[in-house]
């Protein structure tokens, strides 16, 4: 577990902990090799930080040089979390579970008494969010934006098992290994092996919306990932209780603006119907792949999936995720909100 060292004062951890983060925010410089040896949740951070603000792939030079993701937001799942258990029945009976992936994935032998799995958030910029505001097609810039940030995240993945692992530390990427599948489900309807977004949730990250997104500290224009390890990691304390976000609390009515902002008309007070989203997705690729061809949006992304990466087209269309309260950052409860014409 990463604790302070010995002779460190809570507050001088603290404050540590702070100025490193705040250095980091302002370049991304190294911070001292003894303090990240024994606070790894702030060593992987920084490296989770660096890998994708310096990747020359977070940039999109049809754009200007836009680039594609701010800084990212990490938590930290205990492996052996009992909710793992429980995305059996809420996700999928085929969801899998940390430890038994590092058994058969990580280092022979490495049997561990601690298990985490490392997840993160990468937002998009604010220009890539604003853009893809309007009412029927994902803008030009947000299409290429999350199709060319498969990229940026599936590199991130490697980076960081290659990270951990030269430091003698097991690690699994479980979207990278033939485990993993994305498959149709009588109960659930498309489904995964390793639900990103609901392993977020386990580690703290957010809390689900009407249309099924994790609303993140950042929002839910995000791209997700995650990996497991043995290394030394301090679990994040999840700061809630259940799985609905704010504007579940009354069914949908206390906000609801996601439903407007779907074309095909995918989500309702029930929820989202997940065969219309993908038909809208597919369709917003095509139109994009013929509105732009040549350019930037028929450009293939790395997708992960039973244990190769194969180069296809992202679906990306995000409609109901931008313009909305939790575009960038969690809404406050219907209750504590001002009324329309404060």
């Amino acid at each position: 577990m990463s604790t302070p060292n010995a002779g460190m004062s809570r507050r001088s951890f603290l404050k540590a902990a702070a100025v490193g983060a705040l250095a980091a925010s302002r370049g991304l410089p190294d911070l001292d090799p003894a303090f990240l040896r024994t606070h790894t949740n702030a060593w992987v951070e920084q490296e989770i930080a660096r890998a994708v603000l310096e990747a020359p792939e977070n940039r999109l030079p049809d754009f200007g040089g836009q680039a594609i993701f701010d800084r990212p937001v990490v938590r930290i799942a205990d492996g052996d979390d009992e909710l793992f258990k429980q995305f059996r029945d809420v996700v999928s009976p085929q969801h899998l579970m940390p430890r038994d992936l590092l058994r058969r994935y990580g280092k022979p032998g490495a049997e561990a008494d601690q298990v985490s799995v490392i997840v993160w958030a990468l937002p998009l910029t604010a220009p890539v969010r604003q853009s893809n505001r309007g009412p029927r097609w994902p803008s030009e810039l947000y299409h290429a934006a999350w199709a060319k940030g498969r990229r940026v995240n599936f590199k991130l993945e490697r980076r960081l098992t290659h990270m951990l692992r030269s430091q003698g530390w097991s690690a699994v990427v479980p979207a990278a290994t033939d485990a993993y599948a994305v498959f149709r489900d009588p109960d659930h309807t498309i489904s995964s092996s390793w639900s990103e977004r609901h392993v977020a949730y386990a580690a703290g990250m957010g809390q689900f919306g009407l249309r099924g997104c994790l609303i993140t500290p950042v929002g839910v224009n995000v791209h997700l990932g995650s990996v497991i390890t043995t290394g030394p990691m301090e679990p994040t304390t999840r700061p809630y209780a259940g799985y609905a976000a704010p504007c579940l609390e009354h069914h949908g009515e206390g906000c609801g603006a996601c439903i407007q902002r779907c074309p095909d008309g995918a989500i309702s007070r029930d929820g989202l119907d997940k065969l219309k989203c993908y038909e809208m997705l597919k369709a917003s690729a095509e139109h994009l792949q013929e509105a732009h061809a040549g350019s930037s949006q028929a450009t293939r992304a790395p997708v992960a999936g039973n244990g190769r990466a194969d180069e296809q087209y992202s679906l990306g269309c995000g409609l109901c995720m931008c313009g909305v309260p939790c575009e960038a950052g969690i809404p406050a409860a219907p209750a504590a909100q001002s009324p329309p014409d404060a």
